[in-house]
């Protein structure tokens, strides 16, 4: 007999310019750089915690990429994928227990200092003063679920535990609109795929938007050429500014690091002097981390292109790579539902998009931050006009929130 289908789908949604602006009052210029003042607040965040979800993300977007060249674009939210696997976790039981936690590199951490730290993380981005970074989660079951694994999902990870219907054209509505008014309107389909066979459903959501602390002006952004990994090449809008930045430039790579509004959020741009397999290669959580500790602030003439990514990815196969290979077969959720047996992970789906302009990643008017004149006189240029990788960080707890790779900007 086909056992019961447990289906993980994730949604993250960085939002570009489709979305609508949030309302600010005016502020005065900042730095581009975190003052001493901002990294003082703490959060109950285990420290093997985030160094887990790094160590987690980094090794699943390698193993998620094109291993034949690099010749499509990749983005995923390791913060996303390690939540939604988190809530899975506190249903599991036994070996599929030991598998989830021990892909996720937690199998040192009790489940109790995995809660908290989940729950102070998520704490922490619905803090931030400027922007939103919003995380939403919820389960969707035909079986009945357990008092504690309801109560764990409230808790810790401020989410809702729903009967779901039994009719499947019913469910995947319901599902859906719950996701369009989590995304505002943005995304309406994540449940269109849902399996008849399944019986549970777990999502997570990720909102994001935010403005650059020192936007580039509209006014200088021109039409130059990108070359793409085929060798061809084609023309693409290109941002341009010279400011004081962050930098790094050694023998495999330059690098700037770009500040949002909220001053512990950063987008950092790789670009590989070399082919980007043999960065891929490279970038793991040990080097990001190495690399991190080395920039210095510089006088930059940066040009990069305006991109946007869409990805929809089955990390199925990267998991079960990772280690996770019980959970979709003979997997063990006794924690989670009160009846039922032959319960396993079917699919693990995760959506994503990306928009960069001018203004940030959001839909906004120009900023009140003052912008540092083009005509100074630039310590370093960076020309991303080629296949480059981007990292969004948590300056604060340093969790990766974000690793892309930009093969081909799709305006």
């Amino acid at each position: 007999m086909k056992g019961k289908l447990l289906t993980v789908m994730l949604l993250f949604m960085l939002c570009g310019g489709s979305c609508k602006p949030v309302e600010e009052p005016a502020s005065s210029a900042r730095s581009p750089f975190p003052s001493d003042s901002a990294k003082t607040k703490t959060y109950n965040i285990h420290k093997g915690f985030i160094e887990a979800e790094r160590r987690f993300g980094t090794e699943l977007f390698q193993n998620m990429s094109d291993k034949d060249g690099l010749t499509d674009n990749l983005l995923i939210s390791p913060y996303s994928l390690q939540q939604v696997l988190m809530m899975t976790a506190n249903g599991a039981e036994g070996e599929t227990l030991k598998e989830i936690k021990a892909a996720l590199y937690v199998s040192g951490l009790h489940n109790s200092a995995i809660n908290e730290s989940s729950f102070a993380l998520v704490k922490r981005f619905g803090s931030l003063p400027k922007g939103d970074l919003l995380t939403a989660n919820a389960v969707w079951s035909k079986l009945e679920a357990k008092p504690d694994f309801k109560q764990t999902i409230k808790q810790f990870f401020s989410g809702s535990v729903f009967k779901m219907d039994d009719n499947i054209q019913t469910a995947k509505n319901l599902i859906n609109q719950w996701m369009a008014h989590q995304t505002k309107g943005h995304i309406d389909d994540i449940a269109d795929h849902l399996s008849t066979e399944a019986v549970s459903l777990l999502v997570n959501a990720v909102y994001f938007q935010e403005k650059w602390a020192l936007p580039f002006d509209q006014n200088v952004t021109a039409e130059e050429q990108f070359f793409l990994p085929d060798g061809s090449d084609k023309k693409l809008l290109m941002m341009k500014q010279t400011a004081r930045f962050a930098y790094l430039e050694n023998e495999l790579f330059q690098a700037v690091k770009l500040p949002y509004e909220d001053q512990q959020l950063s987008f950092t741009l790789f670009l590989p002097k070399k082919t980007p397999a043999s960065f891929m290669s490279l970038f793991t959580n040990q080097h990001i981390k190495a690399w991190d500790s080395a920039f210095q602030p510089k006088t930059v003439k940066l040009s990069m292109p305006r991109f946007t990514l869409k990805g929809q990815y089955n990390v199925k196969r990267a998991l079960y790579e990772m280690g996770m290979k019980s959970v979709f077969s003979a997997a063990d959720f006794s924690r989670m539902f009160t009846e039922g047996s032959g319960v396993s992970i079917d699919d693990v789906n995760h959506h994503t998009f990306i928009k960069v302009d001018e203004s940030g990643t959001e839909a906004a008017a120009a900023s009140s931050v003052e912008i540092v004149e083009s005509a100074i006189a630039p310590d370093v240029t960076l020309t991303a006009n080629r296949p480059f990788f981007f990292v969004i960080t948590d300056e604060q707890t340093t969790s990766l929130l974000f690793l892309g790779f930009v093969a081909n900007p799709n305006e």
